[in-house]
């Protein structure tokens, strides 16, 4: 289990990558751009071997980007991407023309100074829910370098019509499948499991979807709900505000619709790092696709 930056040796924190490169979000095109990293040892202040500890070196920029427990397991970033890549290599690609440019079928993200991967692929498995109401399901996995989690897989869908990212609908809305590794071949046999349960699930939580375009919410109540959710102030007043321009006359709107002005905003317009982004869409989801007898929403 990786250490917090508080409970490094004294005498390891110079190794670290500087911390301004956390903000830093590397967008990649292929598996094999994503860097290598190695494990290499920790010394104290009168330059020991510490060796209850390892460091986890981000083999192009030399830079160690975390340091962890002698005990912890490397999963490298490039081994988890191309594992999603052999894993979605034999599913469905997204029919020519349904995803936008600005929406890739894969998408590789690198980002907290090189220390977390997030990799993102669509399904060309096509969901209808209504008249103009298509989806594609997608995948996001996850690893870090820090300890603070295993590889990490859960669920997203795209609506063709707007190409907006929504929260796969299910159980709770937040949902991990969190995948303990030991080796390459572990991780890929492991990857398509959860890939494929996830897939075969899928249709299950869109009686959700289809539940929201059915109920209407005051364009009123949107911002104040996006907000008990923990969407921060700025971005659930412009949210709301966009709502209350969709409303009708009565200012009224489904579900639905508020969701889709929620999405939009944040796929299209928000620029932040991939744990910022599932924080703000499980807010969305959570707030405006609850059911209606679920009660009203935190003050």
């Amino acid at each position: 289990m990786g250490l917090l930056p508080q409970s490094f040796p004294r005498g390891t924190m110079t190794t670290l990558a500087p911390a301004g490169r956390r903000a830093v979000v590397e967008t990649l095109s292929d598996p094999d751009e994503v860097p290598t990293y190695t494990l290499v040892p920790v010394r104290g202040p009168d330059g020991e071997i510490l060796d209850g500890y390892r460091g986890v070196r981000r083999d192009d920029t030399r830079a160690v980007v975390s340091v962890v427990s002698a005990k912890y397991g490397l999963v490298g970033h490039r081994e988890v991407a191309r594992a999603v890549d052999r894993v979605g290599a034999a599913l469905e690609p997204p029919e020519p023309g349904a995803l936008g440019a600005a929406f890739p079928r894969r998408s590789i993200r690198l980002y907290s100074g090189g220390r977390r991967l997030e990799v993102k692929l669509v399904v060309g498995r096509r969901y209808r829910l209504g008249a103009g109401e298509e989806l594609y399901p997608g995948l996001r996995v996850l690893n870090s370098l820090d300890g603070s989690w295993a590889v990490r897989v859960s669920g997203f869908a795209v609506r063709l019509a707007c190409q907006n990212q929504l929260y796969a609908a299910h159980g709770d809305l937040v949902e991990w499948r969190e995948l303990h590794l030991s080796n390459d071949i572990d991780l890929s046999a492991q990857l398509d499991r959860a890939i494929h349960e996830f897939l075969g699930r899928f249709a299950d939580g869109l009686s959700l979807y289809t539940q929201a375009m059915r109920e209407e919410i005051l364009a009123s109540h949107v911002e104040p709900a996006l907000r008990a959710e923990g969407l921060p102030g700025g971005h659930a007043a412009t949210i709301g505000a966009r709502a209350t321009a969709e409303a009708s006359h009565v200012a009224l709107l489904s579900r639905w619709a508020a969701y889709q002005v929620a999405t939009a905003y944040l796929t299209r317009e928000l620029k932040v790092n991939p744990d910022r982004e599932r924080q703000f869409e499980r807010a969305a989801a959570r707030a405006l696709l609850r059911p209606a007898d679920s009660g009203p929403p935190r003050p």
